[in-house]
């Protein structure tokens, strides 16, 4: 019995959704990004404000725009409230990426063009960013649509294939825009310059289209035009927190010495190609020495060096470096992998072994889950939810850094609070309107090292409270209401 391409097709993404999506739903979200985007999403659903991302109904949160918390707010309504559907978006957009790899593949190796995705899939790497809830699985998505879209317009056979392709390229590059900003444009920018490249000025003109900026405009950019409008300041923080400052300053503090990119992407590019990273070594081997002379003959090869270097030179140049920056250079690099590897007879052996490495790819999500981990907002939430009945309705940190994710597991919202130098005058009209204007019951957790610090500017502002048990490292002091009742054991509840 034989089976139709079709269905064969349909099989094989049945199969890649299956493997994307497998266990993700098993380990808790970690403070901070996980618990910070699923947070916003939340906040969304809650107030129906689709347009503003806030953290907190007074916290705007401006540092991404909305399409990742879209996604997430859309997923959560649909599959219900678990962490399953909360990193469903980053599964899909998985999912989806590898596909587009075997679309790309008809180009790039026209004799075997599953074999990109195949590569894709079962890179280290990929898998392991699609288990967490940020960006940057989504920005993958959209940054090889849009080369797939360029691919098609590049090599359009007639002006209606073009127009395609052209909508197609507005349509990816404006999704990028809204998952990330201004780096959701790299792949773009590497494609303008092997077009230049190419064909000089001729060929930067074939890479635009007014159609396509049409639709970038509308689609990508009508979001920005409305918070604009309404929030004056926002492009400002736009431009230079997220962009200036991320490039040309060390204020993120993430990895900024003159030898971080080294440290990060290195490690993250060598460790995320396995088991393929001996074939990409073996590539970069065999071309040093007629690597001018082939990139000069084959377009591909033009492209694929743009699409990787290009965007590679911007993050080892830019001052706010993260391995996950990195995840969108895994597709030109699944590709240089397979040219390399085929035409590839696949033996019984390797299937066998590529196999186990899927399931030990799989298996990895639930693995954390066994884990106690500092960052886990799900064993804080639990440790909260021992203490107090009912649940607090905010959960204020203490000078520290809020873990957003208790809003997914308490409905708590979430807020950071800072000690005064000096407490003031115990006047009620002199307290500030954090300490005062709170309805419900509110937990105050605060470092033990800090801890008889807050307990004296408690007493200064006039509020009543009550130590409870520690939880996670964290000294845990209540404020006291008529709707707050306790039930942590006697002896754990210190007076004042």
């Amino acid at each position: 019995m034989t089976t139709s391409p079709r269905l064969r097709v349909l099989l094989v993404a049945i199969a890649i959704v299956l493997y994307a999506c497998l266990l993700q739903g098993v380990r808790p979200l970690y403070s901070p990004d996980e618990g910070r985007y699923t947070d916003v999403a939340l906040m969304m659903l809650e107030d129906g404000d689709w347009l503003h991302p806030m953290l907190h109904p007074e916290v705007p949160h401006w540092s991404k725009p909305p399409l990742t918390y879209w996604s997430i707010a859309a997923s959560v309504a649909t599959f219900g409230h678990s962490e399953f559907a909360a990193r469903l978006p980053g599964a899909f957009a998985f999912a989806a990426t590898i596909l587009l790899l075997g679309r790309l593949g008809r180009r790039f190796v026209p004799d075997q063009p599953w074999l990109p995705a195949l590569v894709y899939a079962t890179f280290a790497f990929p898998p392991a960013a699609s288990n967490l809830v940020t960006t940057d699985s989504l920005l993958a998505l959209w940054e090889t649509l849009c080369v797939v879209a360029f691919v098609e317009l590049w090599w359009a056979t007639d002006a209606r294939a073009a127009r395609r392709a052209r909508l197609l390229l507005g349509l990816a590059l404006a999704l990028a825009f809204l998952t990330k900003g201004p780096p959701g444009l790299l792949a773009f920018a590497a494609c303008v310059g092997f077009a230049a490249w190419s064909e000089g000025t001729r060929g930067v003109r074939r890479a635009f289209g007014w159609d396509a900026l049409l639709v970038f405009l509308v689609v990508g950019g009508g979001w920005y035009a409305i918070v604009a409008w309404q929030e004056p300041g926002v492009m400002r923080y736009f431009l230079v927190e997220e962009v200036v400052n991320r490039v040309a300053s060390d204020r993120m503090h993430r990895n900024a010495e003159w030898y971080g990119a080294f440290k990060v992407y290195l490690p993250t590019l060598l460790l995320g190609t396995l088991p393929w990273l001996p074939l990409l070594l073996r590539a970069g081997w065999r071309s040093r020495s007629d690597l001018v002379a082939r990139l000069r003959a084959d377009e591909a090869s033009r492209l694929l060096a743009c699409w990787l270097l290009l965007p590679l030179a911007v993050f080892m140049l830019a001052r706010s470096r993260l391995p996950l920056y990195v995840l969108p250079l895994f597709a030109p690099l699944a590709l240089v992998v397979a040219r390399e590897l085929a035409p590839w007879t696949p033996r019984s052996r390797v299937v066998v072994l590529l196999g186990a490495w899927c399931v030990a790819m799989v298996a990895l999500r639930a693995l954390p889950a066994r884990l106690d981990v500092d960052a886990d907002d799900r064993a804080l939430a639990q440790a909260i939810d021992r203490e107090l009945s009912p649940r607090p309705a905010e959960v204020a940190f203490v000078v520290d850094a809020p873990r957003f994710g208790l809003r997914f597991y308490l409905g708590s919202e979430n807020a950071r609070l800072d000690l005064p130098d000096e407490p003031p005058q115990a006047q009620a009209q002199d307290l500030p309107s954090e300490l005062l204007e709170r309805e419900g019951c509110r937990l105050l957790l605060v470092r033990p090292a800090r801890r008889v610090e807050l307990e004296r500017a408690l007493a200064a502002y006039g509020v009543t409270w009550r130590r409870i048990a520690d939880v996670r490292g964290y000294a845990a002091l209540a404020e006291l209401g008529d709707d707050c009742a306790w039930r942590a054991d006697a002896r754990a509840m210190l007076p004042p």
